[in-house]
């Protein structure tokens, strides 16, 4: 399977940043936040790419890895965001992640499934549909940064 740049990268700063705290005993938390940071910046690097095609009217299908990029991304957000990482490194997650747990899982489960519905309008090369679930999975994205974290200055 070809993957693009942005969801190659985005995909192995996961992995990474996963491996990174297997053992959150000997690693930093400034190394933990640093990693979600980044994957961070490059999940928003693999949205723009998809961002880009809605606004081209380019061929969709060719989307379909930067989305499943996303899916997969959804799913291991909960994971960079273990106790003893909401402060240091200039943190933006709010004390809400940690008391809201329940919550936070749901949202990024709701990034997850719309990631997916966006995933697969890409594979059927179906730009409408595309274009609908691109802008479900923005506002996923947004209700989640909405209620986990803090507005930037």
């Amino acid at each position: 399977m070809k993957r693009s740049l942005p969801a190659l990268s985005l995909l192995v700063a996961t992995a990474t940043a996963t491996a990174a705290f297997a053992d959150p005993v000997t690693v930093p938390s400034d190394t933990i936040i640093s990693a979600r940071q980044t994957a961070f910046l490059l999940s928003g690097s693999v949205f723009g790419a998809i961002k880009a095609t809605v606004t081209s009217g380019a061929d969709v299908k060719g989307q379909a890895d930067n989305a499943g990029a996303l899916v997969e991304w959804a799913g291991i957000i909960p994971t960079l965001f273990p106790a003893g990482t909401d402060k240091g490194h200039d943190t933006k997650a709010l004390p809400k992640v940690w008391t809201d747990m329940p919550g936070f899982l749901k949202a990024a489960q709701n990034y997850a499934a719309a990631a997916k519905t966006l995933q697969d309008a890409a594979k059927a090369d179906d730009k409408k549909a595309f274009a609908a679930a691109f802008k479900q999975t923005g506002k996923a994205c947004g209700a989640c940064h909405k209620a986990y974290r803090a507005k930037e200055d």
